[in-house]
């Protein structure tokens, strides 16, 4: 689904030209970020040692991008004056363009700390935490995905789910990072294995927070309701 004004279109074709554009752009950071964090779950699938590289590379690009859009807002504000659905959608991309740049630098965060001391991370209570790790990461990835497409269509009560934590996937990965909390905790690791996965669960919590957000920007945009903070 492309971007909709909700009503019959702007007189001036180029405006809704720029609308899409910028969904467009909005959808390309998302896959971006996609990208990034299945590729760092795919290293530690595969024992790579260069862990660090190709997620901490994809950051760099995620970043560039996040400007150009910034930029591209900025003109498209001063250009259109947009007022109503059309501002609302402007300052929901704006956000969630946000929250996706700084989902892509924690999850980098995580490759640096697993490349500084690679796979590290010990066992907590008969398992195996890099595989721990892939099963969060691979839950993050399928809420991220859901969580774009939702933005897409402007799905206003799944966006509400998300955002409140009464979605499934969400409250799955609340009981998988409280069972990764409680290994963190654990006194029988060792200092670098208890810093790596302090380092990692905050990184991991941020990223949840970071998609929930955009539960919160969509139903903004499909109500006009801010309820960061309140959700």
């Amino acid at each position: 689904m492309s971007y909709s004004s909700g009503g019959q279109g702007h007189i001036l074709k180029r405006y809704d030209e720029d609308m899409r554009k910028l969904q467009k752009r909005v959808m390309k950071i998302g896959a971006l970020v996609h990208e990034q964090m299945a590729s760092l779950r795919q290293a530690l699938t595969q024992n790579d040692e260069q862990i660090g590289e190709q997620v901490i590379e994809a950051d760099r690009s995620i970043d560039l991008l996040e400007v150009k859009v910034d930029k591209f807002i900025v003109r498209l504000l001063a250009r259109r004056s947009p007022m109503g659905s059309d501002l609302r959608f402007i300052m929901t991309a704006s956000r969630i363009v946000t929250d996706l740049e700084r989902l892509g630098d924690e999850t980098a965060q995580i490759a640096r700390v697993l490349a500084k001391e690679y796979a590290n991370l010990g066992a907590c209570r008969g398992r195996d935490l890099l595989q721990e790790l892939r099963t969060i990461l691979q839950l993050l990835i399928d809420l991220l995905d859901q969580a774009m497409q939702w933005f897409e269509q402007q799905q206003y009560q799944a966006a509400l789910e998300l955002a409140s934590g009464k979605l499934p996937p969400v409250t799955e990965l609340q009981h998988a990072l409280s069972r990764w909390a409680g290994c963190a905790e654990e006194d029988t690791a060792e200092v670098a294995q208890a810093v790596n996965r302090v380092l990692i669960q905050r990184s991991l919590e941020r990223s949840l927070r970071c998609i929930q957000n955009m539960g919160e920007h969509v139903i903004f945009l499909c109500t006009g309701k801010d309820v960061r903070h309140k959700a």
